[in-house]
């Protein structure tokens, strides 16, 4: 029951890029795999081809994709949604490029990249194409788009498995369905699995137990009946009543991610329509399973560079240490409180750490004098918030987190600074930090005094409800504190 490879018919594929060496490299490499190959240096010129010529698949550097005037992307979705997207982009903006499958794209390459890797992902992207062309899996095709339409922007990973797994489910009429994914980098990633309606399911779904290393080293979906199925499974309480199998490797830029695999028992077995179409379920869930775990990295990066960051302000200011968790996780209890989205809650928290991250630019001595400042000392003490957004403003991955950094010290009247903004001209999360930081301000030692009694900080902060901070937020801390113990009343 193997297949030869695929092996796409010569296709017209449009080569966009600024890079005038590397659109020649490239078409070099894609008329050598049999293609006809058009360039474009932009995205105004890009759209003159499409306008003007058949294409069936562009492979476009992220910089003109991202050109607003011309809006390539929607371009393609809207009047060429016929035309299979590549794109092309470095690490640091593979969020961009992740925002762009979400929205048709078939996939994408960060640089610097193999050009054996670009010419893969070409050669799946035209696979994906001549699937979707051969109408060989049409009683799958409504629900597939009605799976993207329920994954616009759906962020977790949960979620977006266990919708693959049902349309695979309902569209093979599958006893069972398994979605396995492989730990990476010391992660155990969630995997799904269904069986059908009305169906015991005592013995569990498949696993990765239930399957010989053979299943787990395909290079291609396989459909086997009867007998050839033990070929790949193992005879468990599971696997027993199985007839018939399909089972896909899932892959992505050549990196093995784990398999999907579906099961019949005691009825028709699967058909070819079938193995196309979980083909192509499995091609989509290797992008969306590596789409997560980069996505994991750039988050651990991003949590280690702010790890950095506060311990060196916490080293540089000794009377600080401890502050920014303190004043991230009193800000937490804040926007809990007021019923904000758990993104929002966590994007304020990160804020929170990083609120005062613009004292890495102000001098030692001014951060632990023990007297109060000079007229010149507290105008240079003052410009850190500006310091602040000014470090973070260059890092894509930080500019969410800004608001709380570079207007904390905004009052409600109107009488802060840096900007005097007042009300809602303030953004809610530098609102909320500003009645977190007060707190702690008042009831952590300074160099200039000792700590305050949370008594004391409670009634100074509702005299200035209204004034210096929003009532609202400061309410919310009121409730918040009063349900912890370590606080009570005050």
């Amino acid at each position: 029951m193997m297949r030869a490879p695929f092996r796409p018919l010569p296709a017209r594929i449009l080569v966009v890029d600024a890079d005038a060496v590397l659109r020649e490299l490239l078409s070099d490499f894609l008329r050598l795999e049999g293609h006809q190959v058009l360039i474009a240096a932009d995205a105004m010129d890009a759209l003159g081809i499409l306008e003007s010529e058949r294409v069936d698949l562009l492979l476009g550097d992220l910089l003109p994709l991202q050109n607003d005037a011309v809006a390539l992307p929607q371009v393609l979705a809207a009047r060429f949604s016929e035309i299979v997207g590549v794109v092309m982009a470095p690490f640091k903006q593979a969020r961009a490029a992740i925002q762009l499958t979400r929205q048709g794209f078939f996939d994408y390459v960060l640089k610097p990249f193999k050009i054996e890797d670009v010419v893969h992902t070409v050669t799946r992207g035209l696979e994906d194409r001549a699937l979707r062309s051969e109408n060989v899996a049409l009683k799958g095709a409504l629900s597939l788009y009605q799976l993207a339409d329920q994954l616009t922007g759906e962020v977790d990973l949960t979620t977006t498995l266990h919708l693959f797994t049902s349309v695979v489910l309902e569209q093979t009429a599958a006893w069972r369905v398994s979605l396995l994914l492989s730990p990476q980098e010391g992660i155990d990633w969630p995997s799904a699995a269904l069986c059908a309606a009305g169906e015991a399911d005592e013995a569990g779904p498949l696993s990765f137990e239930d399957l010989k290393p053979a299943a787990l080293a395909l290079e291609e979906a396989i459909l086997a009946v009867d007998g050839r199925a033990f070929e790949l499974l193992e005879v468990t309480p599971r696997t027993e009543p199985i007839t018939s199998l399909l089972i896909s490797p899932l892959t992505a830029r050549g990196e093995r991610l784990g398999v999907l695999v579906a099961a019949r028992r005691g009825v028709q077995p699967f058909g070819e329509g079938d193995r196309k179409l979980l083909k192509i379920v499995a091609d989509r869930v290797g992008v969306t399973a590596q789409n997560a775990q980069l996505i994991e990295r750039l988050e651990r990066s991003f949590q280690h560079t702010i790890e950095v960051l506060i311990t060196a302000l916490e080293e540089k200011d000794r009377y600080t240490a401890g502050h920014s968790n303190r004043v991230a996780e009193y800000a937490r209890w804040i926007a809990e409180e007021l019923g904000l989205p758990p993104r929002e809650v966590e994007l304020i928290h990160r804020s929170g750490r990083l609120h005062d991250i613009g004292k890495l630019l102000i001098r030692s001595e001014d951060l632990n004098k023990p007297s109060a400042l000079t007229r010149e000392e507290l105008a240079r003490f003052r410009k850190h918030p500006e310091y602040g957004e000014q470090l973070l403003k260059p890092i894509p991955t930080f500019r969410e987190v800004i608001p709380g950094v570079a207007e904390h010290h905004e009052s409600f009247d109107g009488t802060g600074y840096p900007r005097g903004l007042a009300g809602e001209e303030i953004s809610l999360m530098a609102r909320i930090m500003a009645v977190a930081d007060a707190y702690d301000a008042m009831t952590s030692r300074r160099a200039y005094r000792e700590a305050r009694p949370h008594a004391y900080a409670m009634r100074e902060l509702r005299e200035g409800s209204g004034g210096q901070f929003d009532p609202r937020c400061v309410e919310a801390f009121v409730k918040a504190t009063a349900r912890r113990p370590r606080f009570g009343p005050g």
